[in-house]
């Protein structure tokens, strides 16, 4: 194979650069060199090391300092992280440090003069690509170049879990058995990909017209299917990223996954022809297609191959060690990656962070705020904003961007795109998208992010290869920001685009909004139409449009009496009016058409637990857990059960694993705190509460607890510390309030205040906590002879009884036991 240099410099170094150019075999491509004058655009960089084989960075004082060469080492690392044969090739031209993260790749130190450079590029080799040393997936691929020279193949699954390299799987096999340049296709699937979005998408891969705006379905679905026909007969392969999105409910094919192999499939003439599809689900394939669709689980990675992975990530530590984090990780590499630079940790930690993958990679604390906005915004767009526009929406000087981009791929939260745009690992969308939405300026970033997309957009020719993402996500954002009427004269029939968007609002609530584009997404055509529809009945229910929500759930259940989602949605509207009975009975006719039902069953419990059923909404929980849905709900919902029939020790167990696999969830927190004072474990209780109110300092209740352990404590100035944060937040129960307000007037020998606070209290709420502050406070004024005896003892009397009919006899005895002689 040819080599082709890029060769990254700073401006004084460009002589050297150019002579080098000269001297190198092959091709060698020198940036800014050749573009011309006033041309300079980000994506003929990312183009020209996209391109190259070997990144030769010469590396000096003023390189250091050039924002466009940290550009260029970005893209060319990225690139190199993303698996990609590129070999990083440094060269000292002086004494300037180089960054820790390049040291790996240093190939001559001191050269000056170009001849010199260029005898080190071809007498020292660079180091091999990790990925060749640890990636060895050679069964696999051998498995996929089987099935594209099969004549009964037509498409092949690779499903496995989030992050265990499917897509890496499906590029590298691909990278090996097919030859030339466009002989592979990549379609990204989403929720908002029906059949105008895949035909857009697919002519825009391809190079080729798009059907008319405005066809028809049927008209649209034949344009796309001959525009496969004709790619896969010249040997072109199509892979289908993150089709589980095409998968129905109970895992058989949606109608796009058989439109498309339905599109190139031939009987018994299939050979040199195959369609990817990676999957975080494996398909349930007819028998009568058991031959033409085959699929096969990805299973994790082998030590001998995960040890490299975590070495090349930053971990320092023996083989063994490594190896037993392989282990424990089941070789996930994802997992792996983000684990490395974290080593060492106990097992306890490891098995933690195995859940952390699917919510929580990358602790804030521990990256720069500038990366964190970045991937707040690049959840949102989803990708087609160039690096420029990226900044600029985000207000970041050069410099800036770049040591941003540099800290997300080195956790590998982003990748790098064919035109140089960033976009974010899926599996971190939803995590930061949700972290987005918490802004107080989340609504005005949206619609400048729209107006931003909006300029891009125009900017781009219909035949630019960055078109139809630009305009995908355009008519998206600009619906998440209210402005339907700017997105559908972009283009008409965008009804995927459509139905994610009023998702995306359905999530946020914004349900009038999200109900105008699902209704927008509307067809006629019941089959296409039910995922809007399954969405526009709970839309309508939470705008308590109850008569219209049940009698459209009605006729989906008539029209789909043994789908499993409609089913369950149609008990989660009976949920959302709070007919707890009624959401029971259908998510129970859910089960036996539902293939993994361990989330109807925490459905179930947590009706029950609406029901104050506790048996049964521990026995619907604990099933749930047995059957492999031990989500932190699930435990959470479990724990609450087990609390409600006083089984504490076996509440805290449970709620500690809800704990653990969602360390940053405040009310899970709180709920462990809660269950631990109970117990009397004191300590813990305060520690849950301390760490509830750091993780949402907007959680009123944890500060009223914990100051209410402290005056317990005798903690006097911090129990006051505590409450004055949250003494006038309009949000903390007033009956709560004045309960820990009348314990910290008695600490204090203040009892007007003490009694005036616990009245107020017990007007709020007659709960046991009240009455048991209001008899606390009636014999602390005995004691002090502000009441007789014989006043006293009434009022303690019939504050005793509520408590006894509250089922809190052991509080009575307490207090019968310290002052006998006001229970007479």
């Amino acid at each position: 194979m040819a080599k082709r240099f890029f060769i990254s410099h700073a401006g004084p170094d460009k002589p050297l650069a150019i002579e080098l150019k000269s001297l190198l075999d092959g091709d060698a491509w020198v940036d800014l060199f050749e573009i011309e004058l006033g041309q300079i655009l980000w994506h003929e960089i990312s183009d020209g090391i996209e391109e190259a084989t070997d990144f030769v960075l010469l590396w000096s004082a003023a390189s250091a300092q050039s924002r466009w060469v940290e550009y260029e080492i970005t893209l060319a690392f990225t690139r190199w992280l993303e698996d990609r044969a590129i070999a990083l090739r440094i060269i000292c031209l002086d004494d300037t440090s180089v960054p820790f993260r390049l040291r790996p790749f240093l190939q001559a130190r001191d050269a000056k003069s170009a001849p010199q450079i260029a005898d080190a590029l071809r007498r020292n080799e660079p180091a091999p690509v990790p990925r060749r040393r640890f990636f060895n997936r050679n069964e696999e691929i051998g498995t996929i170049e089987e099935h594209l020279y099969s004549s009964t193949t037509a498409a092949v699954w690779v499903c496995g879990v989030p992050g265990s390299g499917k897509r890496s799987l499906a590029r590298e096999a691909l990278h090996r058995i097919t030859t030339g340049t466009g002989t592979v296709a990549t379609i990204r699937v989403t929720e908002g990909v029906a059949e105008p979005e895949l035909n857009l998408l697919v002519a825009g891969e391809l190079r080729l017209d798009p059907a008319e705006a405005g066809a028809s379905l049927a008209d649209i679905t034949a344009h796309t299917s001959q525009m496969m026909r004709e790619f896969t007969a010249a040997g072109g392969v199509f892979v289908f990223q993150d089709a589980e999105h095409w998968l129905a409910e109970n895992g058989t094919l949606g109608r796009l996954a058989e439109q498309v192999i339905s599109a190139v499939t031939e009987a018994q003439q299939n050979t040199d022809r195959l369609l990817i599809f990676t999957s975080r689900r494996r398909p349930r394939i007819d028998s009568s297609l058991a031959e033409a669709i085959q699929s096969f689980y990805l299973p994790g990675l082998q030590p001998k191959h995960a040890i490299p992975l975590l070495r090349s990530h930053g971990a320092d530590a023996t083989d063994d060690e490594l190896r037993e984090v392989a282990a424990e990780l089941d070789g996930h590499p994802l997992a792996l990656e983000v684990v490395a630079p974290q080593l060492p940790l106990t097992i306890a930690s490891l098995l933690d962070k195995r859940h952390e993958i699917a919510t929580d990679l990358i602790d804030p604390a521990r990256i720069q705020d500038n990366t964190w906005r970045m991937l707040e915004v690049l959840s949102l767009v989803d990708g087609p904003l160039s690096g420029h526009d990226l900044a600029e929406a985000l207000g970041l000087a050069a410099d800036q961007y770049t040591s941003a981009v540099d800290e997300a791929t080195s956790y590998a939260l982003v990748r790098l795109g064919s035109s140089g745009t960033l976009t974010l690992h899926p599996l971190l969308r939803d995590y930061y998208l949700r972290s987005f939405r918490k802004r107080p300026d989340y609504a005005a970033q949206t619609s400048a992010l729209a107006d931003l997309l909006l300029t891009r957009l125009r900017s781009l020719a219909d035949t630019d290869d960055g078109y139809v993402p630009a305009l995908l996500s355009t008519v998206k954002v600009l619906g998440l920001s209210g402005r339907l009427n700017e997105a559908r004269e972009l283009r008409q029939g965008l009804i995927g685009t459509l139905y994610e968007t009023g998702l995306e609002l359905f999530q946020e609530r914004r349900y009038e909004l999200a109900l105008e584009h699902l209704d927008e997404a509307l067809t006629g055509d019941d089959e296409v139409d039910l995922p809007a529809n399954r969405v526009r009945m709970k839309t309508l229910a939470n705008l308590k449009r109850m008569p219209e929500a049940r009698e459209l759930g009605d006729r989906l259940v008539r029209h789909y009496p043994e789908d499993a989602g409609v089913l369950r949605d149609r008990g989660r509207v009976e949920q959302i009016d709070r007919k707890w009975s009624d959401a029971i009975s259908w998510y129970e006719k859910a089960l036996p058409f539902r293939r993994h039902k361990a989330q109807l069953y925490a459905d179930i419990a947590q009706a029950r637990v609406r029901l104050q059923d506790w048996p049964g909404a521990a026995a619907a929980a604990k099933t749930a857990i047995d059957m492999g849905g031990d989500t932190p709900y699930a435990l959470s919902t479990y724990s609450q059960a087990l609390e409600a029939q006083r089984l504490l020790p076996e509440a805290k167990e449970v709620m500690s694993r809800a704990v653990a696999r969602e360390p940053k969830n405040a009310r899970y927190r709180y709920r462990l705190g809660r269950i631990a004072l109970q117990l009397n474990d004191r300590q813990t209780a305060m520690q849950e509460f301390q760490r509830t109110i750091e993780l949402d300092p907007q959680f009123v209740e944890a500060p009223l607890s914990l100051a209410s352990i402290q005056i317990d404590e005798g903690l006097i100035a911090e129990a006051k510390a505590t409450l004055a944060g949250v003494e006038e937040s309009p949000a903390a129960p007033a009956g709560v309030l004045n309960n820990v307000k009348a314990k910290l007037a008695l600490a204090e020998g203040d009892l007007a205040t003490a009694q005036t606070s616990a009245e107020a209290a017990l007007r709020e709420q007659r709960d046991a906590q009240n009455l048991t502050v209001c008899i606390r406070v009636a014999i602390a004024r005995g004691e002090a002879r502000d009441l007789s005896v014989g006043q006293v003892c009434a009022q303690v009397k019939l504050w005793a009884k509520e408590l006894d009919a509250l089922g809190e006899l052991a509080s009575i005895v307490d207090l019968w036991r310290r002052f006998p002689r006001y229970f007479d």
